[in-house]
C-alpha cells in the first residue's frame, strides 16, 4: 500500500548513533519529505514492518536477537501481499564486494556501505528506491556525482573470457611465422 502522504521509512540499526545519523539525513530531505521510525534489532524490525507497512526499510545486516538484517529482508520479499511496495536498502559495514554479492540474493533493492556513504548517496538511493517500489513521484534528483551504486548492474556486466582474445593472438603469431618463412624463402631464392 503506497504512502498517501509522506513515505514511511523504517531505519533498523543496533547502534543508536547510526540511527540518529540516518534520521537526521532523512528528515532533511526536501523531495520527498519522509516520516522515520526505528527498530534496533531484527525481531522488532519485523514486528514493526508488519504493523506499519513502511514504504522503505533501511536495514543493517548484523543485528542482535534471532533475525539478522538478511532474515528481515528475506521475510519482507517473501510476503508479497503486504510488502510488494516496500523497498529495502541494506546499510552495512561488511564491505562493498560482499554487499554487492549478497544484497541481490536476499532481494534488497540497493545497498550502501556504512563507512563510505554521504548524505547525497543516501538521498539518491532513497529517492530511487521509493520511485521504483512505491511509485512515489519525486521530481528532484540527486546530482550525477551522487548516483547510487547498483549491485545488479555489476552482476549483469558480462566479462569477456580470456579465450576470446587467444584466437586473434594465435592468428597474429601464425601470420608472423608465415611472413618470416616467406621472407626467408624469398631471400634464399634471390641468392640462387
Amino acid at each position: 500500500m503506497p504512502a498517501a502522504n509522506k513515505p514511511l521509512v523504517l531505519v533498523v540499526d543496533d547502534e543508536p548513533a547510526m540511527r540518529e545519523l540516518l534520521a537526521l539525513h532523512l528528515r532533511r530531505m526536501e523531495d520527498p519529505k519522509v516520516d522515520v521510525i526505528f527498530a534496533e534489532n531484527g525481531d522488532d524490525a519485523w514486528r514493526i514492518a508488519v504493523k506499519k507497512l513502511p514504504d522503505l526499510v533501511i536495514l543493517d545486516v548484523m543485528l542482535p536477537e534471532s533475525m539478522s538484517g538478511w532474515d528481515v529482508c528475506k521475510a519482507i520479499r517473501e510476503d508479497k501481499a503486504r510488502f510488494n511496495h516496500t523497498g529495502v536498502i541494506m546499510l552495512t559495514g561488511i564491505g562493498e564486494t560482499l554487499n554487492a554479492l549478497t544484497s541481490p540474493l536476499f532481494g534488497a533493492d540497493a545497498y550502501i556501505n556504512k563507512s563510505e556513504f554521504s548524505a547525497a548517496d543516501l538521498e539518491a538511493l532513497v529517492r530511487e528506491t521509493l520511485n521504483v517500489r512505491s511509485g512515489v513521484s519525486i521530481s528532484v534528483r540527486a546530482p550525477d556525482s551522487a548516483k547510487p551504486k547498483k549491485p545488479a548492474s555489476k552482476a549483469a556486466e558480462p566479462k569477456k573470457p580470456a579465450a576470446v582474445k587467444a584466437p586473434a593472438a594465435k592468428k597474429t603469431a601464425t601470420a608472423k611465422k608465415s611472413a618470416v618463412k616467406k621472407s626467408a624463402a624469398k631471400k634464399t631464392s634471390q641468392k640462387k
